[in-house]
């Protein structure tokens, strides 16, 4: 094998392709509106590894029309689910919701050995424990012109110490 063709394949094999990458899922909000969730994403290749400087995403996942229909988040969307201050730091990331921007969100995948799948981590406070969180209800006031968040509830497990759920409800 010539010199050229060793660090092609070296090149080949270190560096991640864009076509590689993956969407991992993370945790979801529901909502009291109906059984439509916004669904967070992490983008990692082949390798279970971060792949950008904005690694974190949301859609609809809309289960309230057809279960297998997703659909991306509107401008007005962003401004209550939208994704902000991602920070990389090695294979983890930081971010905050806008809804909950004084919770910062920290997730990370691995792979997992045997089934050769990228297996994710996402990591808040949750009453004053840092625990593994599974996801956010989000109970919202509907009769008016405008939605009014009455209370969002966020669902996970202790991380730290023995096992065990948590929940913490915000009231804005």
């Amino acid at each position: 094998m010539s010199r050229l063709s060793r660090t092609l394949l070296t090149l080949l094999l270190l560096l991640p392709l864009p076509g590689w990458s993956t969407d991992v899922p993370l945790f979801v909000i529901q909502r009291s509106k109906n059984a439509n969730e916004v669904q967070y994403q992490l983008r990692v290749n082949d390798r279970c590894q971060i792949v950008s400087h904005h690694p974190v995403s949301a859609f609809w996942h809309l289960r309230a029309d057809q279960p297998a229909t997703t659909e991306p988040l509107s401008a007005f969307d962003q401004l209550a689910y939208g994704v902000v201050r991602q920070r990389v730091d090695a294979n983890w990331v930081v971010f905050r919701l806008r809804a909950l921007e004084d919770k910062p969100i920290k997730a990370t995948v691995t792979a997992h050995p045997d089934t050769g799948t990228c297996v994710p981590s996402v990591h808040v406070e949750i009453n004053d424990h840092v625990a593994a969180l599974e996801r956010v209800y989000v109970q919202t006031d509907e009769g008016r012109t405008r939605p009014k968040v009455t209370y969002i509830d966020l669902v996970g497990t202790r991380v730290e110490g023995a096992p065990m759920p948590v929940t913490e409800r915000i009231t804005p």
